[in-house]
């Protein structure tokens, strides 16, 4: 059974993972953990059950003070609360098995979680500088840009994350 966990150096593999993207791997093997102690970042890791130490994928996420877009926060001028999705990836071993929406998916369930009573703070939205050639997959689950001259730097509005979440994502 697949499950999304926090990185713990102890338990999980962080050196045999491999998506790819030399900086994607170098920070999950030796800064993700480090981050997540000193209260920066927190690190989640996709594994199976019956192998846990073993890294499908990885996602990491801070909170971000942002001039909302006027999609979301109309004739509001200052910075709001975000969440930021820094980075995100899936081994090459596991490619093609959907496991990138699995792990977006758990994040916009997480983005809409900061509404609940119990969540110490809200945020308007997720959002991600996606890299050339991710803009299409970050599109269809409803990301917008955040503006014209930043064609790469991507918003999900709140309202988005928590239709995503009632409707089973």
């Amino acid at each position: 059974m697949l499950r999304t966990a926090r990185l713990d150096k102890n338990v999980h593999d962080r050196r045999d993972f491999d998506c790819g993207v030399t900086a994607l791997n170098d920070y999950l093997a030796k800064s993700a953990s480090s981050s997540d102690k000193r209260g920066l970042t927190k690190t989640y890791v996709l594994v199976d059950s019956l192998s846990p130490s073993a890294i499908i994928g990885y996602y990491t996420l801070s909170y971000a003070s942002v001039i909302a877009p006027a999609s979301a926060l109309k004739n509001y001028p200052h910075p709001a609360p975000a969440l930021k999705l820094v980075r995100m990836g899936v081994d090459l071993r596991y490619r093609g098995n959907r496991f990138g929406e699995q792990l977006l998916m758990d994040v916009i369930r997480k983005t809409a979680f900061t509404l609940a009573a119990d969540s110490p703070a809200a945020v308007i939205g997720l959002f991600v500088d996606a890299k050339e050639g991710a803009v299409e997959f970050y599109r269809q689950y409803g990301f917008i840009e955040v503006s014209e001259e930043e064609k790469l730097s991507l918003f999900l509005p709140m309202s988005t994350c928590i239709e995503v979440t009632e409707a089973g994502g």
